[in-house]
């Protein structure tokens, strides 16, 4: 299953939004960008929620009124989703469908009874996605992944979602903070045990260790070297043996989603359908798999390459991320771009395209910026900027009528901290005539 189009109307902030993927579209890295207080994670959060429906909702113990956009009687998360017979199934009776795509949408509203109550409800408009999405049948998976990955910390009334509600659990934490990714290091431990007893679920460590253990995921060479009763840990890459827990923070956040993520699959799938035959490096289940900030906590030099590493290592995925970051968009060759308004303005959201796209995936950090979608970003600090204009003036009049001597070291001075400076003078900078 792929989202191939979100609708949403009346949600949150955003009165109206039109998300859609072109018709061969489906896995790879499709990232949503923005100002701070554009929708990014309401983006997410929407599509989370209607991925689950509205019964599984309610254990989010969420306030809906805070989820209707101010004003608004109504609101609609609507979702286009395509689907693969080898893999999804449907669920009670009636025929299986023949079209390629299938609708799921949900209703916010205000009922007469109580109108300071807003209820969700299945859109009588559509196909019933408790047949499918929002049902028991295999297949269909998705999970979502907050701000706030981590392994400990979390609220244990909200975990026991774990066991509850399974479906709702891939989601929690996209929904607050309060909810950590510790059910995954359980289940490490479950599998050392099951391959200690020859339990053959016990037969996916191997392999989920060489997958992790890959050279071009953990930065600086850490690596897992163990897991037992006592816990998960890694050698860093200093050489010193540290408990999983006790990671930097960049690696906590993207290792406990990446251990969810793969618990996850293989709950949804079997852990013997995980692996590509005889590849352990490529995890071949498909699915929809949301991140809010993927680029928090990490190295610039991590942010350019985890967004292809998960395309090319999960490459049946759709991953759909969130990102202040222009590196995160580089990896989007395989996937698209979008941009929410900046909030106040009259713009529209759309996907970049054009020069604008192929200098966010293909160009510098100085080329992504230039582009707008990232708004107007002073790449210069105001005391960097006062130089530059000091340095522009001195060359104005260095072609002129010449430089004294102490003019002469102020602009090598300046040249060599502004190395890559123009010597264009900002159009209200005045000149000194001769």
């Amino acid at each position: 299953m792929y989202v191939k189009e979100v609708q949403l109307t009346n949600i949150r902030t955003i009165q109206k939004l039109q998300w859609a993927l072109p018709a061969e579209a489906g896995p790879g890295w499709h990232v949503v960008i923005g100002d701070n207080g554009s929708g990014k994670s309401s983006f997410l959060r929407a599509i989370a929620l209607a991925l689950v429906g509205p019964k599984e909702a309610i254990a989010l113990r969420q306030d809906w009124n805070d989820w209707l956009r101010g004003g608004a009687s109504d609101g609609e998360i609507e979702l286009a989703l395509s689907w693969n017979p080898a893999y999804d199934r449907f669920v009670g009776s009636g025929r299986t469908p023949k079209t390629p795509t299938l609708t799921a949408a949900m209703l916010m509203f205000r009922p007469m009874s109580n109108p300071d109550q807003v209820q969700l409800s299945r859109s009588a408009m559509v196909d019933n996605p408790e047949r499918y999405i929002w049902g028991d049948g295999e297949g269909w998976f998705c999970a979502s992944y907050g701000p706030f990955r981590r392994f400990s910390g979390g609220d244990k009334d909200q975990e026991k979602l774990y066991y509850s509600s399974p479906k709702l659990a891939r989601h929690l934490s996209v929904f607050g903070e309060s909810v950590a990714l510790s059910e995954c290091l359980e289940w490490l431990k479950l599998l050392q045990f099951k391959k200690l007893e020859q339990d053959p679920e016990g037969n996916v460590l191997e392999p989920l260790k060489q997958f992790i253990n890959q050279p071009d995921f953990l930065p600086n060479e850490a690596r897992l070297e163990s897991i037992s009763s006592k816990g998960v840990r890694f050698v860093d890459g200093n050489g010193c043996e540290v408990p999983v827990e006790n990671l930097s923070d960049g690696y906590r956040s993207i290792l406990s989603m990446t251990f969810e993520l793969i618990r996850q699959l293989a709950r949804a799938y079997g852990a013997d359908k995980l692996f590509a035959p005889g590849d352990s490096t490529t995890i071949i289940a498909p699915g929809v798999v949301l991140i809010d900030e993927i680029d928090a906590h990490l190295h610039p030099v991590w942010q350019r390459r985890v967004g292809r590493w998960f395309r090319e290592h999960f490459p049946n995925i759709q991953f759909i991320v969130t990102t202040h970051s222009p590196l995160i968009c580089q990896a989007a060759t395989v996937g698209s771009v979008f941009r929410l308004p900046r909030p106040g303005s009259d713009e529209e959201a759309g996907m970049v395209t054009g020069i604008a796209l192929d200098r966010l995936l293909y160009g510098n950090v100085l080329d992504a910026y230039g582009t707008g979608a990232f708004g107007d970003v002073p790449l210069r600090s105001p005391e960097a900027q006062e130089k530059l204009e000091r340095l522009a003036v001195l060359n104005q009049k260095e072609l002129a009528q010449g430089l004294s001597p102490e003019e002469q070291a102020e602009q090598q001075h300046l040249r060599a901290q502004l190395p890559t400076a123009s010597s264009t003078l900002p159009s209200d900078t005045e000149v000194p005539q001769p």
